[in-house]
This record gives structure tokens, C-alpha cells and sequence, in this order.
């Protein structure tokens, strides 16, 4: 993991909702993969994992949404975009006690979507 495409590092517990730095990824030529790690989930909460992409680091133009995270594990998308920022949300829903652990954010490359198949 390049720690220059960390967006959150995981240090502090998640336990109320956060919108992450906005962060300058394009215009993109090669695809790219999200990775939200959660390492534990209290009993009854959920995390909703929202992207956005801009071009000025704060206007969304265009978004999408993972679904919803009820258990502990490694979600991760592929994106590809021609605006030059993403932005992450982390917005939790509790039961009282919201805990997800030190979550981590962060953006690989994705060579495996990169050229043919077997080639």
C-alpha cells in the first residue's frame, strides 16, 4: 500500500460519521481500486461507504455507493474517473455504541483490469 493514497490510516477507532481529505486522482489512465478495511462491527450497526468525484475537491459531480457494510472484511471497488478528485464518506448508523475499529481507506493500482485476460 502506497501510504501517499492512504485517506484514512486506521490510528483511531471509527465511531461517528466522516468525510475523508478530498484527494487528487485524475484525470485517471489507468484504473484504480478503493479498499475500506473494517476490522470489527458492533452488534445491529452498518457503515454506508459513499464516493465522490469532482474537479475542485468539494462540488460532486458524480458518486457511487458500496453496499452497505454489516460485518468485518476487506470491501474494495475498482474506479476509474476523468474528474480530478474522489472524495470518501463514512457514515455510520449505530445502536447506542458505534465501534468499527480502526478502518483503513486507501487506493491501489488495478493491473488486473488493465489488458487482456491471460495475456
Amino acid at each position: 500500500m502506497d501510504s501517499n493514497a492512504t485517506l484514512r490510516t486506521g490510528a483511531v477507532d471509527l465511531t461517528t460519521d466522516e468525510t475523508l481529505t478530498a484527494f487528487n486522482i485524475g484525470p485517471m489512465t489507468r484504473p484504480m481500486e478503493l479498499n475500506v478495511l473494517v476490522p470489527e462491527v458492533s452488534a445491529g450497526d452498518v457503515l454506508d461507504v459513499e464516493v465522490e468525484f469532482n474537479d475542485d475537491g468539494s462540488t460532486e459531480i458524480a458518486n457511487f455507493n458500496f453496499k452497505q457494510i454489516s460485518a468485518a472484511g476487506l470491501y474494495h471497488e475498482p474506479i476509474y474517473t476523468h474528474h480530478d478528485y474522489i472524495l470518501v464518506k463514512l457514515n455510520e448508523t449505530d445502536n447506542g455504541a458505534p465501534n468499527f475499529g480502526g478502518v483503513k481507506v486507501w487506493l491501489a493500482p488495478v493491473s488486473r483490469y488493465d489488458g487482456n485476460y491471460n495475456a
